[in-house]
């Protein structure tokens, strides 16, 4: 009986040493409240760069080529930007039957406060049938992501769901 006793004694022992060493090394991986600064830095919030959607003209949009998608690109800050590189990008929403489109355009010199309107004609006709494929839903769904970039670093990303 007594051995049994000092077995889980030492086990115990073994599993409290253990479990302390676990502590003390997750402590110390954990950096100090001391080091975060008390207030938020100040400056201007959200981007310098910013997309506006015209949800009434994506509501607009219907299945086929010649479709006109017009977006306002915004330099919010307070710098120009040398030039933005804008990219739309066309995904079906079938994941068994995936297909992408990519449009692109570069604006010149975009100044500080200054919204520019831009057009993209894109083709939301549907994926070509394969033969002897099921027939598709009557519904379909598009996605377009609008990338916005510049060589300053900012960047924008707007993403829009469309039922076809």
């Amino acid at each position: 009986m007594r051995d049994a006793a000092l077995w889980t004694a030492g086990a115990a022992l073994a599993f409290l040493l253990t479990a302390g060493a676990f502590l003390f090394l997750a402590n110390l991986a954990t950096g100090s409240s001391e080091d975060l600064p008390a207030a938020p830095a100040r400056g201007k919030s959200g981007p310098a760069l910013d997309l506006d959607l015209n949800s009434d003209r994506l509501a607009s949009l219907e299945p086929g080529p010649g479709q006109e998608l017009l977006l306002t690109v915004e330099n919010a800050g307070d710098s120009r930007f040398s030039h933005v590189n804008l990219t739309v990008e066309s995904s079906s929403g079938d994941t068994a039957n995936p297909g992408s489109r990519y449009y692109r355009q570069t604006l010149q010199n975009l100044r500080a406060g200054e919204n520019v309107e831009v057009r993209f004609l894109l083709d939301l006709s549907g994926p070509p049938e394969a033969s002897g494929a099921p027939a598709a839903p009557d519904e379909r769904v598009e996605i377009l992501e609008i990338r916005a970039t510049t060589p300053e670093g900012v960047s924008v990303v707007r993403t829009a769901i469309l039922a076809l």
